[in-house]
């Protein structure tokens, strides 16, 4: 009988991973790489240069993958390679560990859908390798039964003990296991058809974390998921699913001792932390390029550029979560019905007429800050902050300046949105 270790693989980047919705951060690294000839690793161990193509960059943004495939990419000395020759290294959100790069997001997402089959078709299964090939056959997934076979053995043991707790919860209902499926994706397209009219949330993942999802036999067709008009309705029919324990979404996390559930957005009211306070600056206003907004006990959410601008939010013990620029414009929107400036004009302005984006700057920064200093002053000792650092500190400003008196619901919605359990966020079932 082969182990789990005789079936490792390479992890690849190919065009599907690097353009993920829940992995936005990939493009913005492969596109600074690729324009700034900084070298990338091949599954084979070599490091090329490519050689940039503007149609290359343009189907990374748009998600062109039939363009990417027919342009395809060449290094600098002439050769041709694909997408799939690119290895997911550890700043793609890749890395090796024990499991020689199985702990990728599909396989290890894909292995839980088997694993959970395999527990449905038999509750006293050992989950062995046959077991898992049999299950897999069953189950709805975008992964191979070599990535599946290929997780490491703390994954193995997450989805076995995952795979027990849900059972014993749910166990009394036959389920067809997704992830990645025809299913999943016009679920997935119904939500992106309605949050492109709404703009409520920045990805898929901000709407619902679940990672898998499970759906009781004959529950396919009971309710209309695809007769949503808006997110609202949809969330709706989706809770209905859930109260019916018929569709049940569920995101996971690698558990290494007995597993708890945990129902977010259902029944149990979400609990707002009270806003305390903005910063500038923990220091000094010119010492940072970043801001903070203070909520309950020691909780605040920090404001930077980081290499795009974003927001963390840090409780008193542990981090909840990170929301994109886009996530913090549709905050900003919904609070003031604005957004914040476009970065390639600001970023323009600054090298083109400093002083000019400097007096803008200073209209908010006068605004904002208790006894502010003057023009001059102000002007001085900005003198040597770089691009990125004057657009972090603007955005800061002038975030903060436009939420003035609504600080607590802003938070609250980018609260929410950390932590997918926004207004408009659906129901789902927490593994953990």
């Amino acid at each position: 009988m082969k182990s789990f270790g005789s079936f490792l693989t390479e992890s690849k980047l190919n065009f599907g991973e690097l353009t993920r919705d829940d992995r936005a951060f990939r493009v913005d690294i492969f596109l600074r790489k690729y324009k700034g000839n900084e070298p990338f690793e091949l599954t084979n161990g070599k490091q090329v240069v490519l050689k940039y193509n503007s149609e290359i960059e343009k189907a990374v943004k748009t998600k062109d993958s039939a363009t990417a495939r027919s342009v395809g990419l060449e290094t600098m000395d002439g050769q041709k390679i694909s997408f799939g020759d690119l290895k997911k290294t550890e700043e793609f959100g890749g890395g090796r560990g024990s499991g020689g790069g199985s702990d990728s997001t599909r396989a290890t997402e894909s292995a839980q859908c088997v694993y959970l089959q395999a527990i449905w078709d038999n509750p006293n299964t050992d989950f062995s390798p046959n077991a898992i090939r049999d299950a897999f056959k069953k189950t709805h997934t975008d992964s191979s039964l070599k990535e599946v076979l290929s997780i490491d053995e703390d994954w193995v043991n997450s989805s076995i003990n995952s795979s027990r707790i849900l059972y014993k919860a749910l166990g009394r209902k036959r389920y067809s296991f997704h992830r990645g499926s025809s299913w999943v994706d016009s679920l997935e397209n119904k939500f992106k058809e309605l949050n492109k009219i709404e703009k409520a949330f920045s990805n898929v993942n901000k709407w619902t974390p679940a990672d898998i999802w499970m759906v009781a036999e004959g529950a396919e067709g009971r309710y209309d998921i695809q007769g949503a008009e808006s997110l609202q309705y949809l969330n709706n029919e989706l809770l209905k699913a859930y109260a019916n324990r018929d569709i049940i979404g569920v995101s996971l996390k690698k558990v290494s001792g007995k597993p708890r559930l945990t129902q977010v957005n259902y029944k149990k009211p979400f609990k707002a932390p009270k806003f305390s306070k903005v910063s500038y600056g923990l220091k000094d206003y010119f010492a940072s390029k970043d801001g903070y907004i203070f909520f309950g006990q020691g909780g605040r959410m920090q404001f930077r550029t980081y290499p795009t601008f974003q927001c963390e939010i840090i409780g008193k013990d542990a981090k909840h979560g990170k929301v994109s620029h886009g996530g913090i414009d549709s905050a900003l929107y919904a609070v003031t019905r604005d957004k914040t400036e476009n970065r390639r004009e600001l970023e323009s302005m600054i090298k083109k007429d400093r002083e000019k984006f400097l007096k803008k700057f200073y209209g908010f920064y006068d605004g904002a800050v208790p006894n502010p200093v003057d023009y001059k002053t102000f002007a001085k000792n900005l003198q040597g902050k770089n691009v990125e650092w004057l657009v972090s500190k603007y955005y800061v400003t002038s975030i903060f300046v436009m939420i003035r008196g609504r600080e607590q619901k802003f938070m609250e919605y980018l609260y929410r949105v950390a932590k997918s359990e926004s207004k408009l966020s659906a129901v789902h079932l927490k593994v953990s």
